[in-house]
């Protein structure tokens, strides 16, 4: 499976789960105590957002960059062998 269908299936799964988890607190009535677990629920959906596809993206921009010499921080480069040199 290519990039893009690994970030499409994972982005219409989490707005799945995200509508699933919103519309339950609407559609039935709970006691205080089983809200807090759905809230938790979703601030962890968050979170696995963030863990699953936003932070990875970041990491590999910033590991290309690097690799090809445009470090967004100057002077330093990686050699073939991964070190950081100083120009």
């Amino acid at each position: 499976m290519d990039d893009f269908s690994s970030i499409s299936l994972l982005s219409l799964a989490m707005l799945v789960g995200c509508y699933v988890a919103g519309t339950i607190p609407l559609a039935v009535n709970f006691s205080e105590e089983k809200l807090k677990l759905i809230t938790v629920l979703g601030a962890g959906l968050l979170c696995g957002t963030a863990l699953a596809v936003i932070i990875p993206e970041g990491v590999h921009a910033l590991y290309e960059e690097i690799l090809e010499g445009r470090v967004p921080w100057g002077r330093w480069k990686v050699c073939s062998d991964h070190e950081w040199t100083d120009n």
